[in-house]
């Protein structure tokens, strides 16, 4: 989990901004959700309470063209929810650094109006860590979306998930989605 974490702060460096009401990433808002850090991370809204190895949300858009690390799965436009959860959960799955990779939870699900799906998942880092992800994702003409909430699995609280669902209902795209 780490190293995963690593590498989505490696994408852009990371540093602590001040809270407030809403944030515009790209071409979507969301609520940014009040006690939590934003880490300035380009094309990427990442919030902690207390550490990126504790817990954090994110939410990123991926173009459905763009070719996964490790998996040969693609989205497709206009497939299903369900399908474009499979492409997810094989890229996930087949990542050497994700350990006893376990789905809890797989099924269709709202993302504020949108129509995708929900996968919660737990997982183990090569140092014995176990996590636990929830994770939402949908398609949207040549994007896909994803906002996730993962916690240390001592971390993961109802209070947190409660916020993630502030979060994942006040998700909206604007406009129409430019390359």
């Amino acid at each position: 989990m780490r190293k995963f974490v690593w590498l989505i702060l490696f994408i852009a460096v990371g540093c602590a901004s001040g809270g407030h009401s809403g944030s515009t990433m790209q071409d979507y808002s969301i609520d940014h959700p009040e006690g939590w850090r934003e880490l300035d991370v380009s094309g990427v809204f990442m919030v902690t309470r207390e550490g990126a190895f504790s817990q954090y949300i994110l939410v990123q858009r991926r173009h459905v063209d763009k070719p996964f690390r490790h998996t040969k799965k693609r989205f497709k436009r206009n497939m299903l929810p369900q399908e474009a959860a499979g492409v997810i959960l094989d890229e996930i799955g087949s990542d050497s650094k994700i350990l006893n990779f376990r789905i809890m939870e797989c099924r269709p699900a709202k993302v504020s109006r949108y129509d995708g799906f929900r996968v919660v998942f737990t997982y183990k880092e090569q140092d014995g860590l176990k996590f636990k992800t929830v994770f939402y994702g949908l398609l949207q003409g040549d994007w896909f979306y994803s906002l996730r909430y993962s916690a240390a699995e001592d971390k993961c609280s109802d209070e947190d998930m409660e916020v993630f669902e502030r979060v994942l209902n006040s998700f909206k795209i604007l406009g129409s989605p430019s390359a």
